[in-house]
């Protein structure tokens, strides 16, 4: 541990020596471009508000002097960027006291990455596992496997966090990424404002308004196993005050890699939606969205063949049919430029069938939520709201797998306020709050957080915190039977049984952070953090045996308890230099060590800390070429791991894409993915709960056409 917080001491160091730079060592002679501005109020030099420079040229100096121009702009551009997540309100990352990074449009086109999970690996503190085709474990700073559950992911404010193995299930939300406006990643916990399961983070993605996706957009391509996709968007609208977009994607993607040849894991969906906005007047603006979207993906494994000679499983091939679809209504309003409220209801339905298992849920959730944001005073900025959500949950079971009971209803109503108080003008700012709910998984759950930001100019701020969250149940920790196929080759077989009293994981993390804007083109951003798990669920042996369906086979109880306990800490460092005008670099390490006490007749806990990659590096270039030529390369480093049932090498990968854009409205691109590595390179385990194979991540190379008019 001490050597660690050497390295942590080491690079506060480096961070020190570099800010000592002098200030116009090695910057542009261009000027710097005016910041966006975000507000009704601000000023900006567009036609759109050139009625309102009018008017305001006609005030006198002392209303002038009132006028904001972009709030929270500094002039630095690492600490400029809007995030809306930390705090349900709009902010800076300069002004959240959270290990906070966007991952912009702009980023995500220049990536060549085809999927949000690919497109995640950008971002520091994120762990990115491709399982096989379809399939990715992705968490935030630890406790990654293939249904990782401490992390909130939301898509425009509508959570796609299952309850049925509290988990995401990517392959259900593959976007148009043109019409992605920005992702917010916030590592460390967010139920202060978002509740239960924002734990060890959240990844909010969020689309662009209609406004922005005005006209038609096309793309389309084929690679070695991107098959082949498309997608096209058009928005309309009367030019005033309604505007609307529609869309449409398909995509159809290949196996993944097994040395056998086995792999059986390709992965093809349709997917349509639409998205609209009213703003009926200058204070009130209605959204109406929704999607829909059918496909088919594959895997393969083991399952039991009860027999009392060898072989005890077989290899089974699976086809499972996703398909689902949603529906938002929000509505926003603004009283002045303190005080707003919105108010967001969605319907959400889902349903996977496991054809060749036999086994299917179809889950129906209808949610409600509202948020107050106002002042108190001139120091205090409150945000308070309410939050009701019910999940009906239907399963087909079989003699392997399923829920007792089938069919299951849950409820989450909860209420939250957080106070941003300024204790020291354009100093010191304090935050404080709390989500309190209750739900039918556990009870009365309270979440609080205490955070301080002290930010001694603008282009410096340093942050703490210290916070509580919780995980609550699954449906499966408390409801599920599974047979599994030996773990030893012998005829006895692991019974996985649901705990009626399983209860909610508690965490308390500590957080600690620095962001630094140095120069024009340097900014830099470490954060560190301490997190502390009680009651953490582990799978534990029962102290007896049952006698199996075929004589002299057995079954022997597992069943999850709530005694796991132990800590995890580390650090991310992010950087970003703008070499010159058309070159930009972005890199990022992050560290990681899980330290769990052992659980008798338990192996979670071990199997916690070996699947806990402890190293990982990215590393990005952007490079405009001139005559329209673009060139981004990427390189990413992981440490592999070795647990009891395998182990997965260190890999080093890398993507290279190569566009031409002779015209704002057309592009080409040529994109070589995962290369470096031979033919495959393997990122995970097979998973030995539910028996599933992985496969390598294969080389690919793909060009795409991009047209918009």
């Amino acid at each position: 541990m001490f050597s660690n917080l050497r390295k942590l001491i080491f690079l506060g160091i480096w961070g020190v020596f570099i800010e000592a730079v002098p200030e116009g060592m090695g910057q542009d002679t261009e000027p710097p471009s005016l910041p966006d501005v975000t507000s009704k109020t601000d000023i900006s030099l567009t036609e759109d508000n050139l009625d309102q420079l009018l008017e305001l040229a006609e005030k006198n100096v002392a209303q002038l002097a009132q006028v904001r121009v972009g709030p929270g702009l500094t002039g630095s551009p690492s600490l400029d960027t809007p995030v809306s997540t930390v705090s349900r309100q709009e902010t800076t990352v300069g002004k959240s006291p959270w290990a906070v990074f966007v991952i912009t449009n702009e980023m995500i086109r220049r990536s060549g990455a085809k999927t949000i999970p690919d497109v995640l690996r950008m971002a520091p503190g994120v762990e990115v596992t491709q399982l096989d085709s379809n399939k990715w474990a992705i968490a935030i700073r630890g406790l990654n496997w293939r249904f990782s559950n401490e992390l909130l992911v939301q898509i425009d404010g509508r959570s796609v966090y299952t309850p049925l193995f509290n988990c995401v299930f990517w392959d259900e939300h593959q976007l148009l990424l043109e019409d992605v406006e920005r992702i917010e990643v916030i590592r460390g916990p967010g139920a202060s404002v978002w509740g239960s399961n924002a734990v060890n983070g959240i990844i909010n993605i969020i689309t662009k308004r209609p406004k922005d996706t005005q006209g038609a957009y096309v793309e389309s391509g084929t690679g070695t196993y991107q098959k082949g996709f498309a997608g096209v968007r058009y928005g309309g609208g009367n030019g005033n005050d309604f505007q609307y977009r529609v869309y449409g994607n398909w995509f159809e993607r290949g196996d993944g890699y097994r040395p056998d040849g086995l792999a059986h894991d390709a992965w093809r969906q349709v997917r349509t939606g639409f998205r609209s906005e009213w703003q009926a007047d200058s204070d009130n603006i209605v959204t109406l969205q929704g999607d829909y979207y059918n496909g088919y993906c594959g895997d393969q494994g083991n399952i039991p063949v009860f027999s009392f000679t060898p072989p005890y499983w077989e290899t089974f091939f699976n086809t499972t049919r996703i398909s689902g679809g949603n529906a938002l209504l929000r509505w926003a309003h603004e009283i002045d430029d303190d005080r707003d409220w919105a108010l967001q209801i969605y319907y959400d339905r889902t349903e996977r069938h496991w054809l060749d298992y036999h086994l299917s849920e179809v889950r129906n959730t209808f949610d409600c939520d509202y948020d107050y944001r106002f002042p108190l005073g001139e120091r205090h900025k409150f945000v308070a709201g309410f939050g009701y959500r019910n999940t009906h949950s239907d399963t087909e079971n079989s003699f392997l797998f399923g829920m007792i009971p089938p069919q299951r209803s849950d409820y989450r109503v909860s209420y939250f306020v957080q106070d941003q108080i300024e204790l020291q003008e354009d100093l010191w700012y304090l935050t404080l709050g709390s989500k309190f709910e209750n739900n039918s998984w556990s009870g009365f759950e309270y979440q609080p957080t205490v955070r301080l930001l002290w930010a001694p100019d603008k282009k410096r701020a340093i942050w703490g915190s210290v916070s509580r969250a919780v995980r609550t149940p699954s449906q499966a920790e408390q409801n599920v039977y599974a047979v599994l196929t030996p773990w030893i080759p012998v005829p006895v077989y692991p019974l996985i049984l649901g705990n009626p009293d399983a209860q909610a994981e508690d965490m308390l993390a500590w957080e600690l952070g620095y962001r630094s804007q140095v120069t024009d083109r340097f900014s830099w951003d470490i954060a560190a953090f301490l997190y502390d798990y009680r009651d953490k669920t582990v799978l534990q042996s029962l102290p007896y045996w049952i006698p199996g369906p075929v004589p002299g086979t057995w079954f022997i109880p597992y069943q999850f308890v709530n005694l796991g306990a132990g800590k995890s800490y580390g650090f991310e460092v992010t950087n970003s230099f703008a070499a010159t005008p058309q070159w930009k670099l972005r890199s990022s390490y992050s560290f990681l060590v899980l330290e769990f006490d052992p659980v008798v007749n338990s192996s979670s806990p071990e199997e916690f800390e070996a699947q806990t990659f402890r190293n990982e590096f990215y590393l990005s270039s952007s490079w405009d070429l001139g005559a329209h030529w673009e060139l981004d390369m990427t390189g990413r480093y992981v440490e592999g791991i070795k647990t009891s049932v395998g182990n997965v090498p260190s890999y080093i990968v890398g993507d290279i894409r190569l566009a031409w854009r002779p015209h704002k409205n057309f592009e080409w691109s040529v994109v070589g993915r995962n290369l470096y590595d031979g033919i495959a390179h393997q990122e995970a385990i097979n998973d030995t709960i539910f028996n599933n194979f992985s496969t390598g991540v294969r080389q690919e190379v793909y060009t795409q056409l991009i047209w918009r008019h």
